[in-house]
């Protein structure tokens, strides 16, 4: 399920963004460093409030979300994976934030043990997902399921 297409565009969308934000940042920087050699206070406060703001929101809604999903994708790539064998009981259609990816719960019940368990699909990889009642093998990271093969 996943390639090294997505490590390609996951620095992609860093880079995007850097190309967006970093160009706004030195405006509001060259903003303030003017006000600053003219002594004016008030534009000197607007410009470091604009500052801060769009360092705060570029990093936190943009910039933060993409680190932590390549990071993801990087421990998932050097990360240990473990099997499981099962029947797929229900895939939520609800979406969930754990470790930094948006994700399905899927619930499956393991043939070994006749337990259920809750384990993770990418919510952009949910396409071509078997349905519910389908026999899988899962190859899972922790509780992000790598790759499914139809038993």
């Amino acid at each position: 399920m996943y390639t090294r297409q997505d490590r390609v565009q996951i620095a992609h969308r860093i880079r995007h963004y850097c190309l967006i934000f970093i160009p706004l940042l030195l405006v509001w920087v060259a903003a303030y460093v003017a006000s600053m050699v003219v002594r004016t206070q008030a534009g000197a406060m607007v410009a470091a409030v604009l500052i801060v703001a769009t360092v705060c929101f570029g990093f936190g809604m943009y910039l933060y979300p993409c680190i932590r999903y390549r990071c993801f994708l990087v421990d998932m790539e050097e990360g240990l994976s473990r099997e499981m064998a099962g029947t797929i009981v229900e895939v939520a259609q609800e979406e969930d934030l754990q470790d930094g990816v948006r994700v399905l719960p899927v619930r499956i019940l393991l043939d070994e043990e006749q337990d259920e368990r809750i384990v993770y699909l990418n919510a952009s990889k949910a396409e071509g997902f078997p349905p519910s009642g389908t026999k899988v093998k899962l190859n899972c990271f922790g509780r992000h399921i790598k790759e499914v093969e139809v038993a």
